[in-house]
């Protein structure tokens, strides 16, 4: 076995992949995963299960063999040409993997903070700016739940966090203010090929699991200009973007249905118009907290 294989162990969960020649990738999922009890070193020190992957570095790139689990979904249509690719790729396909062994719980697209007494949720709509929402509300303190998928489970209406650490695209919107570009640069964790994750203290960030009620969903709508307004939203406005971004179609359709009728009809619901994030993650600070 070659010397430079290293396994690591997602403790939580069981799994386990083998990395032959990827040290870089190895350390930089230590920055990623939040929660899963992660652990590192050779297969024969972690004696596991049968790994579920095994990823190689080539010439090329990189191989990904699999072992009884899907690769990530656009791997071999868009092969990885750099580590942090590799790394991203397999936070994705570990967002279905859980998904899979909790055939029980929804996922939703999109972000989530706890502001007060619960979860206030953004359902992704196309380029709104979730993601760059959430290191706004970060900086101001606020615990993250999620800057892309947020679990739903099946009961009480409560969001599941995923444990990853958000995650940016580069480059920041021009409006980002000198406060958030001094936080996102003072918790900057690995950062490459237009993407940047956030290491913001273990206070601000929900581990894998940590649950939490959903109080509001709010959808978003940039402006290009224009103090943030926020307008109360009926059951089916917020339904037909809940159905849309819910990646999970193995449930019985009623099923979804149900849960999500039931999520919308019991939170607050509103739709906020804004066009500048900081003035947004204020203004949503002063109305849930």
């Amino acid at each position: 076995m070659n010397s430079a294989m290293q396994r690591v162990v997602f403790g939580k969960t069981g799994w386990a992949i083998d990395f032959d020649g990827c040290e870089d990738i190895v350390a930089g999922l230590l920055g990623v995963f939040k929660d899963w009890g992660i652990k590192t070193g050779t297969p024969q020190s972690l004696r596991t299960p049968k790994p579920r992957a095994r990823i190689s570095r080539q010439l090329e790139g990189w191989h990904w063999q699999e072992i009884g689990a899907p690769k990530a979904r656009h791997w071999d249509a868009i092969p990885p040409r750099s580590a942090m690719r590799v790394i991203t790729d397999i936070h994705d396909a570990a967002i279905y993997w859980y998904l899979d062994d909790n055939p029980q719980l929804l996922c939703l697209h999109g972000a989530a903070a706890k502001m007060g007494p619960g979860l206030v949720c953004f359902p992704a709509r196309g380029r709104t700016g979730k993601s760059t929402l959430v290191a706004n509300l970060a900086a101001l303190g606020h615990r993250i739940f999620s800057d892309d998928v947020i679990g739903l489970e099946a009961k009480g209406n409560r969001g599941r966090a995923l444990g990853f650490m958000p995650r940016l695209r580069l480059s920041l919107p021009p409006n980002t203010t000198a406060v958030v570009r001094k936080y996102i640069e003072g918790h900057q964790g690995l950062a490459s090929d237009g993407w940047i994750y956030l290491k913001p203290g273990s206070a601000q960030i929900a581990g894998l699991g940590e649950t939490a009620k959903i109080r509001a969903i709010i959808l978003l709508e940039r402006a290009d200009t224009g103090r943030p307004k926020l307008e109360a939203a009926n059951t089916a406005a917020i339904l037909k973007p809940l159905i849309a971004e819910n990646i999970i179609r193995k449930l019985p359709m009623p099923h979804i249905f149900d849960q999500l009728h039931r999520l919308a009809s019991d939170s607050e619901r509103y739709l906020l118009r804004y066009s500048d994030p900081f003035a947004a993650a204020k203004f949503l600070t002063k109305i849930f907290t």
